[in-house]
C-alpha cells in the first residue's frame, strides 16, 4: 500500500515480509522499529532519516514523519 499527499512522505508497507520503506526527499530510507521509536519517545531525543539527532517534534524526525507526534 502507498500513500501520499502533498505533506505527507509515501509509504511502501508491503506484504511480502520486507522492511517497509519510506521516501522522504527523494530517497528511500528503511522505517525504524516499533523498539526504535519508542526509545526515541522516552529518550526525548529522536533520529531524522538522515541520521541526524533531533527532539522528538522537529518536522524531520521519524516521529513527526510518520505521523505519531
Amino acid at each position: 500500500m502507498q500513500a501520499k499527499t502533498n505533506d505527507q512522505p509515501a509509504v511502501d508497507a508491503s506484504a511480502t515480509g520486507e522492511t517497509d520503506t519510506i521516501v522522504w526527499r527523494g530517497e528511500s530510507y528503511p522505517v525504524p522499529s516499533m523498539r526504535e521509536l519508542e526509545r526515541w519517545v522516552y529518550d526525548s531525543v529522536c533520529e531524522t532519516p538522515e541520521g541526524d539527532r533531533v527532539e522528538p517534534d522537529h518536522p524531520d524526525s521519524w516521529l513527526s514523519i510518520l505521523g505519531l507526534i
